[in-house]
């Protein structure tokens, strides 16, 4: 591991921390509680059994979060890859996919926003007006199922207010970014205890990007375009109803043009992609407590989105070489999801086992529904020795219903320990109807001669049922510390490949067996709090996404690997060392090794590290508010060098980035000058290791390594009024 960037970013840490002691100032501020909703019960994040990070909405004002992707690295072992315009394939531990090119649409990472399951299309995760945001790492087999093999993200908006409240906020910076926030709350009739209440949103963002393409004369082909809104209202039918509804609405007009043949920052693509996603969503959750004996939640959800993925494949132009080829690539999904979950659960009253044990039980249904079509064209015409034009569509429509019964039992051992225990039974009918034409002619060196035109025609209809659940053991060994050890399970379920070439057709479930033990602590008069765990995964039938090169084309597809193994550890400090000073640190260390053979027998893996699972990760910062109103904040992350892929031996660099933030605050407004990336350090988020470069005609046996950049330093301003 290269460590050799913490103690000095450790030393600059305390080296500020003795300057900030000469103040002299005794006065602490005791740092505010923080309520777990991810959980199945509202839990105390001191006492939940399971490694945990919560930003609440101030953490992400001062960070400048506007988006998950803005603070994804600065919690422990979490990552993402950099393959779209906005993060969505993330990995929690080393685990979550890279990519959607193939396999049915059932990730690794769950990902909700009020309740709504954005699972694998995280691109809507505004973080304008939000609550908190809660991630749960490690399998969450009891909590959410087949979709969080990995770990969970919980993203709450906030509540409608009894009072009246509004903010505005602003932001301009380089590269023509700017943003607009409006927020709105209240009572429809103050007069009223139960009038319903109402909050609603809007998030605007537009940039060009970094990049420029050369070839357009255009700085704006990985440019954003993004629309958020969302409404809530509150009815209060009587003392024992709650009815909450959630409106959601996001309109993502994005850009994609980030891949170039020497890796910077200069595009010459003549095609550029589009990465663009609408998503209108809907939930109503209602609590009744009208009986003594238990409570009743109901949670409904319905969605629809529409996206677009698109980029130039070549990411060239006719002009850059005589023989240079012609080759795009777009994605159209369009997927309509429901569900409804009940739960039932306990009171004081209606405690088991001499009034010991809370309980709870709960029923899950869901349906999704996905329309897929594929374009792929490729045009190797005045390639000089051969030809090979083709065009291949391919359209699919994918629907999956769940159903699931979950249960815990929360038994209190005694004033200080409490015994754990989750189940979650979970059965899956799958309908998957696959359509493929490829038409075209190759001809020359290698190829067969003349036109061709076939369709290939698939189906598949599996079910299957999934177990996962959970036990933990929780104890307080005093008013400082809690302890817990727990062992859970969760599943992914099996699947089959969506697109076309060289790879299985299905591919098995995933299963993980997840050991963890870990300490939370309050000291220093609750002015300090850490959490610290270490855990160990066992995989068994991992998937992966493999690739290969077959009939001068590359097939991509997912794949089982025998087993595999991620454990590391996690920690996190918060200390609000007085009034004015706080300091601030995550880290987290991750080993992975993953072991088996290719589909096609073609490599072998064995101890190999995982992709997109650096094995260390790091965040540390200090910020300084005071009475007068000045604030500054400092952090600096680093990530080690992973592995891009399973496929090759390519792999990015460790790096740090620093950020770093000024501003004053008033008593109902505040503005900031900031920067992100302050060394404008260069570094990847995603990277391949192919032939494409047309002077060596895109061999295969001529690999190079491409990488996405990471995005360089921008300064920029935000101001925020409150009324």
């Amino acid at each position: 591991m290269k460590l050799n960037v913490l103690p000095a970013a450790i030393a600059a840490l305390l080296a500020t921390n003795s300057f900030a002691n000469t103040s002299g100032e005794e006065d602490h501020t005791v740092l505010d509680p923080i309520t777990v909703s991810a959980d199945l019960r509202d839990i105390s994040i001191d006492k939940i059994a399971a490694s945990v990070s919560v930003l609440n909405e101030l953490d992400m004002q001062d960070l400048g979060g506007t988006h998950f992707g803005d603070v994804i690295l600065q919690l422990p072992n979490m990552s993402f890859s950099g393959q779209t315009s906005r993060v969505r394939h993330i990995q929690v531990r080393g685990m979550g996919e890279r990519e959607d090119y193939t396999g049915s649409p059932d990730p690794s990472v769950g990902f909700a926003i009020d309740d709504i399951d954005f699972s694998g299309i995280g691109m809507v995760g505004s973080l304008f007006d939000t609550k908190q945001v809660e991630v749960l790492r490690g399998p969450q087999g009891t909590r959410f199922g087949a979709n969080a093999l990995a770990g969970l993200i919980n993203i709450q908006s906030n509540e409608p207010t009894e009072y009246r409240e509004s903010m505005i906020e602003v932001s301009a910076a380089e590269d023509a970014l700017t943003e607009l926030g409006l927020m709105t709350s209240g009572s429809f009739n103050e007069d009223n205890t139960n009038s319903p209440l109402y909050r609603l949103s809007l998030f605007k963002h537009d940039s060009d990007g970094a990049y420029n393409n050369a070839f357009t004369g255009k700085d704006d082909t990985n440019g954003r375009d993004e629309l958020s809104l969302r409404g809530k209202l509150r009815f209060t039918p009587n003392s024992e109803t709650t009815v909450d509804l959630t409106i959601i609405y996001a309109d993502l007009d994005n850009n994609y043009d980030a891949w170039t043949l020497d890796n910077s920052f200069t595009s010459q693509a003549d095609n550029p992609g589009e990465d663009s996603q609408e998503t209108s969503a809907a939930a109503v959750k209602v609590q009744w407590d009208g009986n003594p004996n238990f409570q009743l939640t109901s949670i409904t959800t319905i969605a629809d989105h529409s996206m677009k993925y698109s980029y130039d494949a070549d990411w060239i132009n006719p002009s850059f070489n005589a023989g240079a080829a012609d080759n795009t690539y777009s994605n159209y999904k369009d997927r309509q999801t429901f569900s409804q979950e009940f739960r039932l659960a306990s009171t004081e009253l209606s405690r088991l086992f001499n009034d010991s044990t809370d309980w709870l039980i709960g029923f899950y249904g869901s349906h999704l529904s996905e329309d897929n079509k594929s374009d792929e064209f490729y045009d190797y015409a005045d390639f000089g020795a051969f030809t090979y034009i083709y065009n291949t569509t391919t359209n699919s429509s994918y629907d999956v219903t769940k159903l699931a019964l979950f249960g815990q039992l929360d038994t209190h051992l005694n004033e200080k320990t409490t015994l754990s225990g989750g189940l979650r039974v979970e059965r899956q009918f799958k309908d998957f109807d696959k359509s493929t034409r490829r038409f075209g002619n190759a001809s020359g060196d290698g190829f067969g001669g003349g036109p061709y035109d076939y369709t290939i025609i698939d189906s598949h209809d599996p079910s299957e049922t999934l177990v996962g659940g959970h036990i933990t053991l929780s104890h307080q060994l005093n008013d400082q510390h809690n302890v817990y050890a727990s062992i859970s399970r969760g599943y992914k379920a099996a699947g089959f490949n969506t697109g076309i070439g060289s790879g299985p057709i299905t591919f098995k479930k995933e299963t993980a067996l997840n050991y963890e033990i870990g300490v939370k602590s309050k000291l220093l008069n609750n002015t300090l709090k850490t959490a610290v765990s270490v855990f160990y995964t066992d995989r068994k039938d991992p998937q992966f996404t493999g690739s290969n090169y077959v009939n001068n084309e590359w097939a991509y597809f997912t794949e089982n690997f025998d087993e595999a193994t991620n454990y590391g550890l996690e920690a996190e400090f918060n200390w609000q060392a007085n009034q004015n000073w706080n300091y601030f640190g995550s880290l987290g260390l991750l080993e992975t090794d993953v072991d088996g053979t290719s589909f096609d027998q073609t490599f072998v893996i064995s101890g190999r590290e995982q992709p997109h699972a650096p094995n260390y990760q790091f965040n540390l910062g200090t910020q300084y508010r005071s009475a007068s109103g000045f604030y500054s904040r400092f952090d600096i992350t680093g990530v080690d060098s992973f592995n891009f892929d399973t496929v090759h031996e390519s792999a990015s660099q460790s790096y740090t980035v620093s950020n770093a933030r000024i501003g004053y605050e008033g008593n109902k407004w505040e503005i900031y000058l900031w920067a992100k990336n302050l060394f404008d350090k260069e570094y990847a988020t995603r990277g391949y290791f192919f032939g494409n470069n047309p002077d060596t005609f895109y061999a295969p046996a001529s690999p190079e390594q491409y990488i996405r950049l990471g995005d360089p330093r921008q300064v920029g301003v935000t101001a925020r009024v409150r009324f």
